[in-house]
């Protein structure tokens, strides 16, 4: 699932991979990465910088979370919890955030 920008300027969000055939520009991406046996894992989420802050990054998360749990029966993801902007668009796509650790090499 991606959106993308008509050549008029107008967004619009596609279905299909191959852009419908309208030939606009992409603007964000969703993607299923890593998934496994039930749970399916949202991953490499990311809108163009000039369409940041239209819901593009939210409107393809909720495409491919909606896809992953009828495929896996549940989703998640992993974002930094400053990442407020993200953090916001995953919670407009469905998602509840779950706070968790995360181990480094000290030094």
């Amino acid at each position: 699932m991606y959106a993308t920008e008509r050549p008029d300027g107008a967004g619009e969000i596609d279905g299909e991979c191959d852009g419908g055939g309208g030939g606009g520009r992409l603007l964000a991406v969703a993607a299923d990465a890593w998934s496994a046996a039930g749970c399916g894992l949202l991953a490499g989420v990311v809108a163009h910088p000039r369409a940041r802050g239209r819901g593009l990054g939210a409107a393809v998360s909720a495409f491919v979370i909606d896809a992953l749990v009828r495929r896996y029966g549940r989703a998640a993801l992993m974002v930094d919890a400053d990442n407020a902007p993200a953090v916001r668009a995953y919670e407009r796509a469905g998602m509840r955030a779950r706070l968790f650790g995360a181990a480094g090499w000290a030094g």
